[in-house]
This record gives C-alpha cells, sequence and structure tokens, in this order.
C-alpha cells in the first residue's frame, strides 16, 4: 500500500476496472469503483482515502508526515478488499458450466469436471449432503465419471490439471517437482483487490519459485488499488513486460511471465 500511496497523485478515483486514475478531474464529474470492496467516489487527498477504508472500523493505520500506511488486520482486510466474488467450485461448477469445464473437455465431451478434490468432498459426505432436500447424487457420479476420461493424445484428467498447474513443476508437495527445468526470470503481477482467487495463489507461486536454486529473480508485485486486470504499479502493462523482457535477455534467454 505505501508504493500506492507514493506513486498516486490526488484528487485520485478508483474506476470500475479496478485500474488507477489520479489527477484533477471535470468539475461535477466523479468516478466509482464498483466490485472491488475497496473504496468509491474521488478522493482529494491521503487522509480521505484512508478515512474511507477504515469506515467500518480502524484497519489502517495512516502517517500524513511520511505518507505511510500499515494494515493492522489481516482479517479486515480480506472483508473489505477480497470478498469472494465467485461462489463454492470457483471455476468448477457442479453444471460444468464454466469456461474452465470446457478447457478441460474432450472430442466426445464439451466441458468435463476436473477436480479430485471436489470430486472426493462429494463422496466422502454423501450421507451428510443426502439429508438436504436438494441434493442430487448423481453429481457425485458425475465427477468421478469424468476424472477418469481420455484426450485423444490418452491424457487422463490429472495429466491435464497438472500440466496447467504451475505449482506442480515447482512445488515439493507435488509429485511433479524437478521433472521440468524452471526458467530462471520470472514476474507475477496481480491486482490485490481482484477477488476471482485469495492472494494466496499467487503468493504461493512466488514463494515457491524463491525456494529453487535455478531461479535468479522472481519480481512479485501485489498491486493495491487495481482488480482482475493487467496490474501496474505505474506505466503500461505492454511497456513494462517489454522492459522486463529486454532485462531478463541482457542476462539469459529463459524467462517465464505469469500474470493473475
Amino acid at each position: 500500500m505505501n508504493n500506492f500511496l507514493n506513486e498516486t497523485s490526488f484528487p485520485y478515483s478508483p474506476s470500475s476496472s479496478g485500474s488507477r486514475d489520479s489527477g484533477p478531474l471535470p468539475e461535477g464529474v466523479s468516478l466509482s469503483s464498483e466490485g472491488t470492496g475497496s473504496s468509491s467516489g474521488t478522493y482529494r487527498t491521503p487522509q480521505e482515502y484512508i478515512d474511507s477504508l477504515n469506515g467500518d472500523g480502524e484497519w489502517i493505520i495512516y502517517n500524513s508526515s511520511t505518507n505511510t500506511a500499515k494494515v493492522t488486520s489481516i482479517e479486515a482486510f480480506v472483508k473489505h478488499c477480497k470478498s469472494p466474488s465467485k461462489d463454492v467450485g470457483a471455476f468448477e461448477d457442479l453444471g460444468r458450466d464454466q469456461v474452465e469445464n470446457e478447457l478441460f473437455g474432450n472430442e466426445e465431451h464439451e466441458s468435463l469436471h476436473f477436480d479430485g478434490i471436489m470430486a472426493n468432498t462429494l463422496k466422502e459426505n454423501s450421507e451428510n449432503y443426502s439429508q438436504f432436500s436438494d441434493y442430487d447424487s448423481s453429481k457425485a457420479t458425475s465427477y468421478a465419471n469424468d476424472l477418469k476420461e481420455l484426450d485423444r493424445f490418452n491424457y487422463t484428467i490429472e495429466n491435464r490439471s497438472n500440466m496447467y498447474n504451475p505449482l506442480y513443476y515447482v512445488s515439493p508437495y507435488y509429485d511433479g517437482v524437478g521433472s521440468s527445468h524452471s526458467a530462471k526470470y520470472w514476474r507475477i503481477n496481480a491486482g490485490i483487490e481482484q477477488t476471482d482467487t485469495s492472494f494466496t495463489v499467487e503468493t504461493n507461486l512466488a514463494l515457491a519459485l524463491m525456494q529453487i536454486s535455478d531461479v535468479d529473480s522472481v519480481k512479485f508485485n501485489e498491486v493495491w488499488g487495481q482488480g482482475h486486470s493487467q496490474a501496474e504499479r505505474k506505466g503500461s502493462a505492454s511497456g513494462n513486460f517489454i522492459n522486463w523482457i529486454n532485462e531478463c535477455m541482457s542476462n539469459e534467454s529463459d524467462f517465464f511471465l505469469f500474470d493473475f
């Protein structure tokens, strides 16, 4: 947040996309933030912005003399900035209706279930779930059957899911660690107000990469005041990306980009 305070000009108006607009606005015109869960309107000073965040109780302490802030409650931060925007089964719903379900389809099925954790949860808790009038036992069967499906190359759903998961190759929690060569340079940017996933998703990836001896650099930025977008602290996403590639290429030709 201190980067945000140092790099943002006030008056400041959050946009509906979560990107950063700053500077004076025409008289009578204001922008608002919808869906980010943090703030709305135009804030004339940093103190006014902090006061809006503390509207339901203080969880940020602001020092105007140094223009710095300190978050005193992770719980309050999560409630204020990270209210979930998706239901349980966020990327893998019971009806196979998410675009992620389509990603795992094959020649016989346009979409398939792919989440083994969800499948096990339905199986292990079927007795408890059956007490609800709207429980449909066929859902558990659907998950179990889908996870047995193969694609045209005879890859299982589990194989394909692992291939889409970067942590599978870099975290010792998974069997895939050590089975591939990690890029030496990584750039991970995420809007801290994006609510599609928990901020631990990108944090876990960054921390796992930092434990790999072959990885030379992990540039990790959680960008305050931005949501599910090409989040940048300043400048343009394309310009910063090109500059980062040039920096990497001046040392090595091996790099990887991961954006949220």
